[in-house]
């Protein structure tokens, strides 16, 4: 395998071509490491030249992102060829290390990452938005959690072929959204009110909605806040 290297937009990007298998491992994981010794925390792997991924260089796949969330950042991916997309969505990868479709894609959801939000836990959420009857209809839909900030958080959303993504999840829309953070209480039920600032396509089938809180209790304020610096702190301490 080989990697390439550029800087784009302060985001480090690794042109990946070959086949990524258990001799390349501490290839990968050497440039990771220098990576972060030069401060580069938002990494894209492009892998539009990749062949082939195994078992033992997913592991290392992981280990990269847990790296780099140690300093705040993140890795996205791109153009992932259809044998390693798959491979991700079998053993659910994309939720670590996100897959899109082109590098200005992974750029674009890279520099909305920063310290302050933390991995989503999946769990379950209910999403209506609210006077969307015609374009989102009157029922809750459910996704999961993708990630948590202290003044939101982002959904991913499946199976909406039939859905007009744009005119369902307009910017600045309002939605009602039901959600567990079970790691903060396992039964308490969030229930708040958020504005819909964007989306983004997740690989061919997955849709992530971004949301800002606008109606929140103040203790629930508090508990997301305490979750998100927890998590942080956990994160370092592994």
């Amino acid at each position: 395998m080989e990697i390439r290297h550029s800087v784009e937009d302060d985001i480090l990007v690794l042109s990946l071509s070959g086949d990524f298998d258990t001799t390349e491992v501490e290839y990968f994981s050497a440039e990771i490491a220098t990576a972060i010794d030069a401060g580069h925390f938002r990494l894209v792997l492009d892998m539009a030249d990749l062949g082939f991924v195994n078992s033992t260089a997913l592991g290392a796949l992981i280990r990269a992102q847990k790296q780099v969330a140690q300093y705040g950042g993140a890795i996205a991916s791109c153009r992932a060829p259809t044998t390693v997309e798959k491979t991700f969505h079998l053993l659910e990868l994309q939720r670590r290390i996100p897959l899109h479709a082109t590098l200005e894609e992974s750029k674009a959801w890279l520099a909305k990452q920063g310290p302050e939000s933390v991995s989503g836990t999946g769990e379950a959420v209910e999403f209506l938005v609210l006077g969307a009857e015609e374009s989102f209809g009157s029922r809750a839909r459910r996704g999961r959690i993708e990630e948590i900030r202290e003044d939101g958080i982002s959904i991913a959303f499946e199976n909406l072929e039939n859905l007009d993504i744009e005119a369902a999840f307009a910017a600045g829309a309002i939605a009602k959204l039901s959600f567990l953070i079970p790691l903060y209480h396992p039964t308490h039920v969030f229930n708040v009110e958020a504005s819909i600032t964007g989306y983004e396509p997740l690989g061919r089938e997955t849709v992530i909605i971004r949301t800002d809180f606008t109606e929140i209790s103040e203790p629930e304020s508090e508990a997301v806040k305490q979750y998100v610096k927890d998590l942080r702190f956990l994160n370092d301490e592994n």
